[in-house]
Order: C-alpha cells, then sequence, then structure tokens
C-alpha cells in the first residue's frame, strides 16, 4: 500500500491513508482486548461450574446426613419409650413385690411378737400356779414354734408368687457348692415355668414375659452363695461393659477363643468359685446360644439381660 510522504499526510489521501492504518489498529486492539476478555469470561465460568458442582455435592450430603440424623432420632425416641414402659412396668412389679412382702412380714412379726408376749407370761407365772417340769415343757414348745415360724418366715422368700415354683431345692444345691447340680435346676426351672421344656430354650417372647420376681430369688440365692461370682446381676454388670456377645462370652468363659469362635462344652465349664465371673447361671444354653446360630440369637442375651 502506498504510504504518504512526510508532507503527503495532509492531503485528503494521506488523511484517508492515516485514517485507514488507525482503524486497522484500532481492530487488532479491540480483537486483542476481546480475546482476553473471551478468555477471562471463560474461565470465570468454568470456575463458578465447579463451585457450584462441589456445592451441589455438599447439600447433597448435609442432606443424607440430616435424614440419617431424623432416622437415628425416630429410633432412640422409640427405644426411649421402650425404655420408660418396661421401666414403668418393672416399677409395678416391684411395689406390687414390696406390697406382698411387706404383709407376709407384718403377719409374721405379729405373730413372733404374740409367741414372745406368751412366754413371757409363762414365764411370770406363780411358781406353784404350774408343776415346774410342765413349766419348762411348754416354754421349750414355744420357743421351738417360734424357730419354726423364723425358719418359715425365711422359705416364704423362696417360693414365688409370680410363678409358684419352689426355690428351696436349688438353694440347697448352692449351699453345698454343687454348682453345676444348681446350674442344672436353674436351666430346668426357668424352661418349666415357660412349658418350653421340649424346645430345650427360651425364645424372644418367653424372655421378655419371664417373671421379673422370679429372675429377682434365682440372682439373689446365686449372689449370696457363690460370694457375689455368679448371677444376673453380676453378667449384666459385663455385658454393660462389653457390649458385644462374642467378647461377652468371652469375659464370662463360655468361648474359648475370639478369633475362631471355639465354644467352650457344658461338660468343660468351671464348676467351681475359680470360674470367671458371671460363668454361671448358663444362660448360653438357656438361649439357644453356641457357635452355629450366633448370629439369629445374640440379640436374645441382650434382651435377657435387659430384663434384670
Amino acid at each position: 500500500m502506498f504510504k504518504a510522504a512526510n508532507d503527503n499526510w495532509k492531503t485528503p489521501l494521506g488523511y484517508y491513508e492515516k485514517a485507514i492504518e488507525e482503524l486497522r489498529r484500532s481492530r487488532e486492539e479491540l480483537q486483542e482486548i476481546k480475546g482476553n476478555n473471551l478468555h477471562n469470561i471463560e474461565s470465570t465460568i468454568a470456575n463458578f461450574q465447579t463451585d457450584i458442582k462441589e456445592l451441589k455435592s455438599e447439600i447433597q450430603t448435609m442432606q443424607e446426613r440430616l435424614a440419617n440424623t431424623e432416622e437415628t432420632a425416630i429410633e432412640a425416641q422409640m427405644t426411649l419409650a421402650k425404655t420408660q414402659k418396661a421401666s414403668l412396668a418393672a416399677q409395678t412389679e416391684l411395689q406390687a413385690l414390696k406390697e406382698i412382702m411387706t404383709d407376709e412380714q407384718k403377719s409374721n412379726y405379729k405373730i413372733l411378737e404374740e409367741l414372745g408376749e406368751i412366754k413371757k407370761q409363762i414365764s411370770q407365772l406363780p411358781s406353784h400356779s404350774l408343776e415346774t417340769d410342765s413349766q419348762i415343757s411348754i416354754l421349750k414348745s414355744l420357743s421351738d414354734v417360734q424357730l419354726h415360724l423364723f425358719q418359715l418366715a425365711a422359705e416364704l422368700t423362696l417360693v414365688s408368687h409370680t410363678s409358684g415354683i419352689d426355690y428351696r431345692k436349688l438353694q440347697e444345691l448352692l449351699a453345698q457348692q454343687k454348682w453345676q447340680d444348681a446350674d442344672k435346676e436353674t436351666y430346668s426351672t426357668m424352661l418349666k415355668i415357660c412349658e418350653r421344656e421340649v424346645e430345650g430354650f427360651l425364645d424372644d417372647g418367653e424372655i421378655k414375659k419371664f417373671p421379673r420376681h422370679d429372675l429377682y430369688i434365682i440372682n439373689k440365692l446365686w449372689l449370696q452363695y457363690s460370694e457375689a461370682r455368679f448371677g444376673f446381676s453380676v453378667q449384666q454388670r459385663i455385658w454393660q461393659v462389653k457390649k458385644d456377645c462374642k467378647r461377652f462370652a468371652y469375659k464370662v468363659g463360655w468361648l474359648a477363643s475370639l478369633a475362631n469362635n471355639e465354644w467352650i462344652k457344658y461338660e468343660e465349664y468351671t464348676f467351681s468359685l475359680d470360674a470367671p465371673k458371671g460363668h454361671f447361671p448358663s444362660i448360653s444354653r438357656l438361649v439357644g446360644l453356641d457357635s452355629r446360630n450366633l448370629r439369629e440369637v445374640e440379640h436374645r442375651v441382650k434382651i435377657f439381660l435387659s430384663r434384670y
């Protein structure tokens, strides 16, 4: 293209050429600015899209957490309601038991007081009113009656007003430290109460409705004669710490190994006070717990121990 000399730019042609050159330069600058701006806009949009994607992901995560939290809250409310219901039932049963025992004790105390008063009156009678041998005989008879009543009062606490079961045989076995016989007696008695002798174990329904008063008597006897090493309450405390069926069974000595689920045969239990705490009563047999169906019945252990 023809370029005007220094003096020619003032001519019409020079003005024209100069205008074209400035127009071309302006167009190039505009294209450059447009390219830079377009690149910045595309980069900004890409960043926005990434941020939006991350925000959507966070929102989805928060929604899932919220759903899980709501589900957990509902389960917690249901569990709390069940616990409150069970607690109320236990308190009602305990109050009824206290009233029954209180009435029995009042009656026994009244009889014993009357006998004591009779003995006192007889001992204060003038010596000439009764022959000495006769007086001694009467006092001895009253003493025997009083002793018998003391024994009867103690035995009354071993007869369940709920099931009618007499636990004196279990008491005798425990007093003689016949641990295996006492455990078998406990096992057979509890099956008898629920009429599950044929099945040989208690299912969920029987466990949930098993009389608390009988649990109380059995536990009290095991605690009393084992130096507080055996009993449902001992097992319940261990369960509260472990809260895992396998670890619980291993702690009380029913499971030989945690690694391979090696269950100890009942004949090989430690039938002495050297056994681990909570070794007896063997509720492992009572709820059908063994190496073959651990997952199926492990919840029964939790149900059983929650009853005490």
